[in-house]
């Protein structure tokens, strides 16, 4: 009788138990695979980056699905001894768990019409005005445009090393950009994108400016601005500005930005990792001209024989550890505005440039 109910609570026990594991198992399981995705992510781009200046192909694979196959098994034996030799003979119980999880998860490769899209496409100017609503312009414009209304930024964000020829643009540039920000932050200009479907094709609507932020100051730069990009202000109100993609200035209603590929940008992040003295001849050389000016740096990959400890993320290859430290926060947070970018790509159009508009108050 007593080695029945001892088998009846062990049965109670394991049903319970096994009742209880599917909560558990997403509580557990869910972070664990969300964490290794983000890692695994920032590691591949790392890694693509690196190949980049040593001139070996990048290859992007995307997690297209991941299933997690969870199942519980419980068995209980029972073993008896001396049955033959004694009227009350030991019997013990030998309860087993089996618990398994089989993921399955499918790969596939960035490659034909989506590689294309995603990597050699111009990024879409609508992209660029929804990263300058959470993003700084500091950040957000140098890295992702070759050129604002005929002012090229001929330059490199990652790694800024001017030349003669170029630092008059780099100047006007940079000085078009603190506008920007400056005007942003107070909220003088406001970007705005409202997607539209007219006729099967994308569309962006214009919005309107509601704030009023005068001073002199704030008079002194949109009078800069607007000089430096052949705008024209509205005489009464505010005005509105529609923004296009393009390589040349249209006119002074009209914003054109040239905007970068993801491969552009990616390429010149791969300047800037510092290479072993070891590797210097299978990597591609950053020649710096003599007349250089070297500006504040978005971006530094670092290298190490060793694993680093002090690294947010980390990737080997060719027998040396490159990677972005934790304590460098500008370099973190350019990384993360590649890989927002990346996302944001890979669901780009690749059909017509939109249209959109920046509204600067009077």
């Amino acid at each position: 009788m007593k080695i029945r109910i001892y088998i009846y609570s062990i049965i109670i026990v394991l049903l319970t138990s096994c009742g209880s594991m599917g909560p558990k198992s997403i509580r557990a399981g869910r972070m664990e695979y969300n964490l290794a995705l983000g890692q695994s992510d920032s590691e591949q781009l790392l890694l693509n980056i690196v190949k980049m200046r040593f001139l070996d192909r990048a290859v992007f694979l995307n997690v297209t699905s991941m299933t997690s196959n969870l199942s519980f098994q419980s068995e209980i034996s029972t073993t008896t001894t001396g049955i033959f030799d004694s009227v009350a003979f030991p019997t013990s119980a030998n309860p087993s768990f089996t618990w398994k999880d089989n993921p399955t998860i499918t790969y596939e490769e960035l490659t034909g019409v989506e590689y294309v899209t995603q990597m050699l496409s111009p990024i879409p100017v609508d992209t660029i005005v929804l990263l300058l609503q959470s993003w700084p312009a500091s950040m957000v414009l140098p890295l992702a445009l070759n050129e604002i209304n005929d002012v090229n930024n001929d330059w490199n964000p990652i790694n800024p090393i001017i030349s003669s020829t170029a630092s008059v643009q780099h100047k006007k540039f940079n000085e078009i950009t603190e506008a920007i920000q400056f005007l942003d932050a107070q909220r003088t200009l406001e970007w705005s994108v409202i997607r539209t479907d007219a006729e099967n094709t994308h569309a962006i609507e214009t919005a309107i400016l509601l704030n009023n932020h005068p001073g002199d100051k704030t008079e002194k730069t949109i009078a800069l601005l607007l000089s430096s990009l052949g705008l024209a202000k509205s005489k009464e109100g505010n005005t509105k500005f529609s923004i296009e993609y393009g390589l040349e200035a249209k006119d002074d209603s009209t914003l054109v930005l040239g905007t970068r590929s993801m491969q552009d940008i990616l390429t010149y992040a791969s300047l800037d990792i510092d290479i072993p003295p070891e590797l210097a001849d299978r990597a591609l050389i950053n020649t710096h001209a003599k007349d250089v000016e070297v500006q504040d740096k978005l971006l530094h990959i670092r290298t190490s024989p060793y694993r680093p400890r002090n690294a947010s993320v980390a990737v080997e290859y060719h027998g040396a550890w490159f990677y972005v430290q934790a304590d460098d926060l500008q370099s973190k947070a350019t990384f993360l505005l590649i890989q927002m970018l990346m996302g944001m790509q890979s669901g780009a159009s690749s059909s017509g440039a939109p249209v959109l508009t920046i509204p600067i108050s009077s």
